[in-house]
């Protein structure tokens, strides 16, 4: 594994409700974890509406270290790369079985 190959550096966040002071709750998001990575695009992310148009959404796949200290959660962890915010779209994927390397699918979300 060459580690020159990791060029990208690209953040983990966490969303975590917290308490108003009103009865009710709000969002506090934190930054989880920072990591170099290798950022692929995904090709394959064209999807035909009813209407015949092609829509782009904008994937990416994300290659980086296996951390034992980060477990990925799609229900309320999220990526920032290039202060653009990314959805886990896939569950980890351990590239080559051999628990060095993960892979990752995020979608750009529309709204960050």
């Amino acid at each position: 594994m060459r580690a020159r190959k990791y060029n990208k550096k690209i953040e983990l966040w966490q969303t975590t409700p917290v308490s108003d002071g009103f009865g009710g709750n709000g969002v506090s998001t934190a930054l989880l974890a920072s990591s170099w990575c290798k950022i692929l695009t995904d090709n394959k992310s064209k999807v035909d509406d009813e209407a015949g148009e092609s829509t782009t959404y904008e994937t990416i796949i994300v290659q980086l270290r296996k951390r034992n200290d980060v477990t990925y959660s799609s229900d309320n962890q999220f990526f920032k790369y290039r202060g653009f915010v990314y959805n886990i779209k896939s569950s980890p994927v351990n590239v080559g079985f051999d628990d060095r390397e993960i892979q990752i699918t995020l979608q750009r979300d529309s709204n960050g």
